[in-house]
């Protein structure tokens, strides 16, 4: 195809594409401001409601608020650079189901006795479960599953999703049908509108566990095909990885402290846990805007420091309470809190040294040492991909599929001889630019059709044009003498 028939095909889809794109804008915002009356309409009806259902001024409350909103903004915001983002179109889900499902649970229980009843209130309960957990499970796998290139890691990972749907399906139809009270604790009298007679009960249950079982499968295999994405990432992909691992790291600890129901503490657990899930879309946001994205390494490595610094100063400080009271009880038979004010001197003097060991310790492990001119580094790995033939071509098929959301794309050389492809190679090009020049040997951009079948946006197709350009443009200086 020559760059001419290329253009003239462009120009002609521009119309429907900006159509298209527009529309997709504007539905994002539509949904992103959905999220934000949900979390609202949740508020107010906690406000109005009568113990049942109660949103106070807490940590588990913003964490899950923070997850109804966040998640949709951040996807909004995404959508109005990258329209088609799978990714951002899953994190838009997961906030709508999330706040639907709570929202509906709000009406549900504020209006049952002793409250003025509502109409419909127990169905609203009893669909919540479906919205609650299932409908943003799902979307969280198929989340991992494409993250952070919109595509699967290989068709073998298809059958991941389907678990998910499937079990999701399963799931939601064994809570809607359940026989019996809605709730044994908060609804004790109040049967299931929509269950089925008693001798139907073992079927559902089943159902019900079977589904949830496929579902938490499919997370755990999604969260295992992000890991095999890291280890055969670039290092652009991999810092993105690391922002969702960041975020899934500190929730994978604090969690399971939740579930030991100590008191206290697994309540703080839990909040802080939920705090951190709500900022997994502002880690998504980064790593797909790739906004100060290799700022990673260096918080993850300061986390590491300051989080293991913070254990073992509250070691010391409990045990050296302990020590201390039972040694005054022993010398003066009754406790002093002098007890407490010399384990704090003690501790405030261990933490300079305690915390320049722990840097050491976790620069070594993490290998934090080769990274200290990282993003100098970096800098220089992105010039060489300009200026080196063969390594720009690379970078710039690998971001001219991503950009565009292509099947597939190319940088040719003489006779169109592939320089470096990246997606599905080959396949019918619906887009070629000219690299001006020859630079370097590459004569052109080579682009597939978009993975949804809709025509490539025009703008699109300018700023690649406008980066082939540029990069020709650097190839030439390179050769350029003197």
């Amino acid at each position: 195809m020559s760059a001419t028939s290329a253009a003239a095909e462009s120009a002609g889809a521009a119309g429907p594409s900006d159509r298209n794109a527009t529309r997709l804008h504007r539905l994002a915002t539509i949904l992103a401001i959905v999220a934000v009356a949900e979390a609202l309409g949740i508020v107010l009806l906690s406000a109005l409601g009568d113990g049942l259902f109660q949103i106070g001024t807490n940590l588990a409350a913003f964490g899950f608020l923070g997850s109804v909103v966040l998640f949709p903004v951040v996807g909004a915001l995404i959508v109005q650079r990258r329209p088609v983002s799978v990714v951002a179109w899953l994190m838009i889900a997961i906030g709508l189901g999330y706040g639907f499902g709570l929202l509906m649970f709000a009406y549900g229980a504020t209006g049952m006795p002793p409250a003025p009843p509502h109409a419909w209130a127990p169905e609203m309960l009893v669909i919540s479960q479906v919205f609650f957990v299932p409908v943003p499970a799902v979307a969280v796998a198929v989340l991992l599953l494409v993250f952070p290139s919109d595509r699967l890691l290989s068709p073998r990972w298809a059958p991941v999703v389907i678990l998910a749907v499937v079990g999701t399906a399963l799931y939601g139809i064994g809570m809607l049908l359940k026989p019996g009270p809605i709730d044994r604790e908060l609804f004790p009298r109040v049967d299931n509108p929509f269950g089925t007679t008693p001798e139907w009960a073992p079927l559902v249950d089943l159902m019900a566990l079977a589904g949830n079982t496929m579902v938490v499968s499919a997370i755990a295999l999604a969260a295992l095909s992000l890991v095999v994405r890291y280890r055969r990432a670039d290092i652009l992909e991999s810092a993105q990885i690391r922002w969702i691992a960041l975020v899934a790291g500190i929730a994978a600890v604090l969690f399971p402290i939740a579930a030991l129901q100590q008191g206290p503490v697994s309540d703080l657990a839990f909040g802080l846990g939920l705090i951190s899930l709500a900022c997994l879309p502002i880690a998504i946001g980064i790593a797909i805007t790739r906004y100060h994205l290799y700022d990673i390494d260096r918080l993850i490595n300061r986390a590491l420091v300051y989080g293991s610094l913070s254990a073992i100063l509250a070691g010391i400080f409990t045990a050296g309470i302990g020590l201390a009271q039972r040694t005054f009880v022993a010398l003066t038979g009754e406790s002093s809190d002098a007890a407490i004010v010399l384990t704090t001197l003690v501790v405030a003097t261990l933490y300079a040294p305690l915390r320049k060991r722990l840097e050491a310790v976790v620069d070594r492990l993490f290998k934090y040492e080769e990274r200290r001119f990282g993003a100098y580094r970096d800098e220089v790995r992105r010039i060489l991909a300009v200026l080196e033939p063969t390594r720009a071509a690379e970078r710039l098929a690998t971001e001219a599929v991503a950009e565009l959301a292509a099947t597939g794309g190319a940088v040719v050389g003489p006779n169109d001889r592939p320089v470096a492809s990246a997606g599905e190679w080959p396949v019918a090009a619906v887009v070629r630019l000219p690299i001006a020049g020859g630079a370097g040997g590459l004569q052109a951009v080579l682009v597939g059709p978009r993975l949804d079948g809709q025509p490539h946006d025009p703008r699109s197709v300018a700023e690649l044009q406008e980066v082939a350009s540029l990069v020709g443009t650097a190839l030439r200086l390179r050769e350029a003498p003197g």
